[in-house]
């Protein structure tokens, strides 16, 4: 486990972590679940859970927990080709814009590479100006469209 100046400790999650997982995904509050889910979030969360808290070839998931509280988690599903993964991001509304996403895609970005991952890619809607400004402000070189209301982002690591 890694700790920023800020206090907030990074680490890829596992199993044990389900239940924070859980109670971070049920505790979206506002638009945050819409912009996650492009729907309010399911009231079942297992589907959801299951491959955010495995690791494994296919899965992984990064962090960031203050104390022992998990405030944000950054994950990714390997695609098919196996050199492309899909990733998807949260962060508790309280601590929002504090550089916890940027970090969580950076230290996703570094287990994306350690697997062979060459590229991410994410599905961001247009009005979630948080999502937008934080893949703007990443240090990875992207490509973005828009197809059918929804902008498609090419993370290229």
């Amino acid at each position: 486990m890694t700790t920023t100046i800020s206090g907030i400790s990074y680490r890829e999650l596992g199993p044990a972590d389900r239940d924070s997982v859980c109670a971070l995904h049920a505790g979206l509050v506002g638009n945050d679940g819409y912009f996650r889910f492009f729907a309010p979030p399911p009231k079942d969360l297992d589907r959801v859970i299951g491959p955010i808290a495995s690791s494994d070839r296919a899965h992984c998931a990064v962090g960031a927990f203050t104390g022992d509280r998990l405030v944000g988690v950054a994950n990714f599903v390997v695609l098919e080709d196996g050199a492309t993964a899909e990733i998807a991001m949260v962060v508790a509304a309280d601590e929002q814009h504090h550089g916890i996403g940027t970090d969580l895609l950076g230290r996703l970005a570094e287990c994306g590479r350690a697997r062979g991952i060459d590229r991410f890619i994410a599905e961001v809607m247009p009005t979630n100006s948080k999502a937008m400004r934080l893949i703007i402000d990443s240090d990875l070189p992207i490509s973005a469209h828009r197809t059918e209301g929804v902008i498609q982002i090419a993370f290229h690591l």
